[in-house]
């Protein structure tokens, strides 16, 4: 059986290129930025998930999560100790906070949106629901009905459109579309005398499902230049559409022919539409609630055996992706956003159900490629502008800790310093242009902390994304973070041109390290022991390593321009990325035994991260007039082109 989620009665590593095959590496036009892109597939990697649990509210006793907006908000419900169902809205930066009521005992949200608005349905004080709106500083706000006793609301779009359905006066269950000023748009049926809308996107396209009669349920896409259309079945009598994303492509899920199983949906529009089983992890039944942009679906499906079910992630024209659970037997997801987030819920070792985000493992990959181009992110398959200006420099980390890279760039003297949070919205930070900057999370409290050398000013903290700290005099030119002593907060070493190396060590006392200073620094356990190691070049005396924060060991004889680390093999032990300039181009040091070399061309930007997924890092490298490639030490294909544009600088983020 399907599982009642609502609260309301329910109403019955190939390489791809592009096909113009066009490889000019040289004077490439603005538009071509987007186009020229050869990836590897996601979903020929097996991706690791990452649940994190969002709990319960005080004492409740479970949660669920329905949704998240772009910036990682997410509504969902709890249940109190005395056994009613309420509202939530939570996020990582602020935490928990209750909805309210109508004045009844059960609140359900069902969607938010980029602005924050949620739409949902609760109890008045006579026990009927109501849809509503609910706002941050206007509280909750009656949407009323199409003229009959009760109404339910389960998506919202960025204009505030809110769909559901209610009863009419003549005692039938209609679709609506609720527009601020306009109030409720009966959407009709198509042919019955029942329907219900579950989604809407921000062009005003509305799916949900209608009865046609003779007990068949179809899922329809709504609009209103065409009214409402059937979507039609996977060859049963059933079909429910939940999602649409701003393609129009729709998710929800089918009954096939013989109407005992169902699958997950997708609809894809054309002369005619498409609708694709998506298949499902093993077992007989799926059903799919999300859709996001980039066209990556989520929902829930039975394992091999019909027993347990668990969350799912699909890409397009991927397999199903078993999210797991926290711990217990069962998980359900029943939305994703644009950063890819997906939310629901868990059973917990102790059978308790707890609402749960799970995140992307994968890091996005952000680009200075210039004066011409600006800043550009790959997520995933697809290439965003982030901005039309050429930076100083970029950093990553999650300011606000709600499990969504920012990122603090650089604009030069001119601008200053801004952060671009929850890659929706620009924040000024300062002023000045510092001469180097470091992300850390000083106090272990899931935020980043943003560290900044201003020339004349010395060395500066932005704590929490809340208030400034001092934290030396001096001025720094090198800036490196990691946790050398083991100890759980991260250490911040600092290169004081004329002083070498200290470290500002668990958030409160400085040491000194070394006499020189440094042309490039890192942090990576090279050992796997729990503490970070730092890898340092000295001009003419060659690479070192500081190791478990008591020695200093000879590395290699040349001096790096170039450091970073990261997991490239199956081994458990960090490998090094060196790049050693022109004359000897850019080398692994693998598991802390042996030198590979990777290229001979010195690289114009190097960022190591985990880019598909599979819990192996990869090595982007910007390689002048060649472009942006990636190289995956473990794959059959090392090489995959990733864009032709030359670019000046690549960081790893998990802007999503």
């Amino acid at each position: 059986m399907r599982r009642s989620i609502s609260g309301a009665r329910t109403i019955g590593r190939s390489v791809t290129r592009r096909s113009d095959g066009a490889t000019n590496t040289r004077g490439l036009r603005y538009i071509l930025l987007i186009g020229a892109v050869w990836l590897v597939p996601l979903h020929a990697v097996a991706q690791i998930w990452v649940p994190t649990d969002i709990g319960v509210l005080g004492s409740a006793n479970n949660s669920t999560a329905f949704a998240a907006n772009d910036d990682g908000t997410v509504v969902g419900t709890y249940t109190t100790p005395a056994g009613n169902i309420h509202g939530f809205v939570w996020s990582g930066g602020t935490g928990w906070t209750d909805v309210g009521t109508l004045g009844g005992a059960t609140v359900y949200p069902r969607a938010i949106n980029r602005v924050g608005q949620v739409a949902g349905h609760g109890t008045l004080t006579t026990g009927l629901y109501h849809a509503f709106r609910w706002t941050a500083g206007g509280g909750m706000v009656d949407l009323g009905t199409l003229g009959g006793a009760e109404s339910y609301a389960f998506g919202i779009n960025s204009s505030g459109q809110i769909v559901g359905y209610s009863h009419t006066s003549a005692g039938a269950l209609h679709a609506f579309l609720w527009t601020p000023g306009s109030g409720m748009l009966d959407l009709g049926t198509l042919g019955g005398d029942r329907s219900a809308a579950f989604g809407v996107n921000d062009s005003g396209q509305v799916v949900g499902q209608s009865y046609l009669g003779s007990g068949r349920y179809h899922a329809f896409l709504w609009s209103g230049a065409t009214g409402m259309i059937d979507l039609g079945t996977l060859g049963g009598n059933y079909s429910e559409a939940h999602s649409v994303n701003k393609h129009g492509q729709v998710v929800g899920f089918s009954y096939l022919a013989g109407d005992v199983n169902y699958r997950a949906f997708r609809w894809t529009p054309g002369t005619p539409g498409t609708m694709s089983d998506l298949g499902t992890l093993g077992g007989s039944v799926s059903a799919a609630y999300g859709i996001n942009d980039l066209g990556d679906t989520a929902g829930y499906s039975y394992l091999t055996g019909d027993t347990n079910w668990h969350a799912f992630s699909r890409k397009t024209g991927g397999p199903m992706v078993d999210l797991g659970t926290l711990g217990g037997t069962n998980s359900y997801a029943y939305g994703i956003n644009n950063a890819g987030q997906i939310v629901g819920d868990s059973y917990t070792p102790t059978f308790a159900t707890h609402a749960v985000t799970w995140s992307g493992p994968w890091k996005d990959l952000v680009g200075n490629f210039g004066s011409s181009y600006g800043i550009w992110a790959l997520r995933q398959t697809e290439w965003i502008q982030i901005h039309t200006l050429s930076p100083k420099a970029i950093v990553s980390g999650d300011f606000d800790g709600n499990g969504l890279d920012d990122l603090a760039i650089d604009f030069s003297p001119n601008s200053g310093v801004w952060l671009w949070m929850n890659h929706l919205n620009w924040v000024p930070l300062h002023y000045l242009s510092p001469t180097t900057m470091a992300v850390a999370d000083f106090d272990h409290d899931g935020k980043s902390d943003l560290v900044l050398s201003f020339a004349g000013y010395g060395l500066w903290a932005w704590m929490n994304n809340t208030s400034w700290r001092f934290l030396h005099p001096l001025e720094a030119s090198h800036l490196a973070v990691g946790d050398l002593d083991g100890g759980g907060f991260d250490d911040l070493i600092v290169d004081f041109p004329g002083y070498g190396l200290w470290v500002f060590s668990n958030n409160t006392t400085w040491q000194f390290l070394h006499p020189l200073s440094v042309t490039t620094m890192t942090t990576v356990d090279l050992d796997a022991n729990g503490k970070a190691d730092l890898v340092a070049s000295f001009q003419i005396y060659g690479t070192y390593v500081f190791r478990n924060n008591t020695s200093w060991t000879f590395l290699h004889p040349f001096p790096a321009r170039v450091i970073a680390g990261g997991q490239l093999d199956a081994g458990t032990q960090a490998d090094l990325v060196i790049d050693f300039g022109p004359s000897y181009g850019i080398w692994i040091y693998r598991n802390s035994t042996s030198w590979l070399q990777l290229h001979y061309m010195s690289s114009t930007g190097l960022a190591v991260a985990d880019y598909d997924g599979d819990g192996r890092d990869e090595v982007a490298i910007g390689l002048g007039w060649a472009g942006v490639w990636w190289y995956s030490l473990i794959a059959a294909s090392p090489w995959t082109y990733v864009n032709t544009t030359p670019v000046s600088a690549l960081v790893a983020s998990g802007i999503h």
